[in-house]
């Protein structure tokens, strides 16, 4: 159909429906959905940028339980090193074989317990962690209920 066509089928249209209104109650009902769908969408966005925060709040708790118990872990680690090469310094340094045996045993001893300390340190840090991750998430499914989405 060329330009020309259409432009007479619109004016011929025009003039048919130049004096038609459209009813009132359809009027009416037209205005009153887009009010309520202009709401929906209002209602919608804000719940959405909600949705976002509460996300990235629940992603902010997860990486920082995760720093700190990556950080107890180094921590650990170090510490652990730095016995192990006292340790080893020491036993260089003794002068008989019954003082290496006596500072093996010590540093035998030391470890056990420092290791048996930080596991214990490391499982409450995790549990903590993980109630701390448990109560933000329960939080921000309490608050998206609230929103109603």
């Amino acid at each position: 159909m060329n330009q020309h066509a259409a432009q007479q089928m619109f004016g011929q249209a025009e003039k048919l429906f130049k004096d038609a209104r459209v009813p009132e109650q359809v009027q009416a009902m037209a205005q009153e959905g887009v009010a309520k769908s202009r709401e929906l969408y209002v209602k919608g966005a804000a719940a959405a940028q909600e949705s976002a925060k509460l996300m990235t709040e629940v992603a902010e708790t997860a990486w920082s339980s995760t720093k700190v118990l990556n950080d107890k872990i180094v921590q650990n680690l170090t510490a652990n090193t730095a016995a192990l090469f006292d340790a080893a310094q020491a036993m260089a340094k003794a002068g008989s074989l019954p003082e290496v045996a006596k500072l093996q045993g010590e540093y035998l001893q030391q470890m056990v317990a420092t290791s048996s300390a930080q596991a214990k340190e490391f499982y409450d840090l995790s549990t903590r962690a993980t109630q701390h991750m448990v109560e933000t998430v329960q939080a921000a499914a309490g608050k998206s209920m609230k929103t109603g989405f």
